[in-house]
């Protein structure tokens, strides 16, 4: 084979070598994330939805009552048995202070699910930037391996133009010493038959 056709060949199978389209390893992980954010609402606390606080409510609300029990039975055994205006006050004021108790409760659960909430924003807000570098340094990766690509094309194009242009100088050169010789020829074979 010549040197075009060589350069031809080169070209011609580094040519098959391109990379095909960017293909993305982390886009749906991307806009899952993004959808996670997006459907996050504003935060909001119902304590009556809190299963923490209903079981918290239910044992306050026992230990009030059992108070209240204990403050009236202890008022009534100073009283002799009979029931008092004392008797009942302690009573409400036991109860009131074990449920009192319900409340401070109530904001450190407000608290813990602020918080739970927070963090997992937080959380996704991280995974997401994760995702995105790990997406950019993909992209910058294929786009770095796409330039170098069009380098070595460029170098094989280079490379056949090259053979191409010394091939055509040396049939011009060819064609242009036959014309000489022709030339000359034509010249001296007059001479010849004289």
């Amino acid at each position: 084979m010549s040197r075009v056709s060589d350069a031809r060949y080169e070209l011609e199978q580094y040519e098959g070598t391109k990379p095909g389209e960017y293909q993305s390893q982390y886009q749906d992980k991307i806009n899952d994330v993004m959808g996670q954010l997006d459907g996050m609402k504003t935060f909001q606390y119902d304590p009556t939805t809190d299963a923490a606080y209903t079981q918290y409510k239910n044992s306050a609300t026992r230990q009030a009552r059992f108070a209240n029990e204990n403050a009236q039975a202890s008022a009534s055994a100073r009283t002799g048995g009979y029931g008092s205006s004392y008797g009942t006050q302690a009573g409400q004021n036991a109860y009131q202070n074990a449920m009192n108790s319900l409340s401070s409760a109530t904001d450190s659960l407000y608290d813990q699910a602020f918080n739970q909430y927070t963090q997992k924003k937080a959380n996704l807000k991280e995974q997401l930037s994760g995702y995105q570098q790990a997406e950019q340094q993909d992209y910058t990766r294929y786009q770095n391996e796409l330039a170098n690509w069009y380098n070595g094309l460029n170098y094989y194009q280079n490379k056949y133009n090259t053979a191409s242009s010394e091939d055509q100088q040396r049939k011009s050169n060819w064609v242009s010493g036959v014309g000489t010789v022709l030339n000359l020829a034509s010249k001296f074979l007059p001479l010849l038959f004289l």
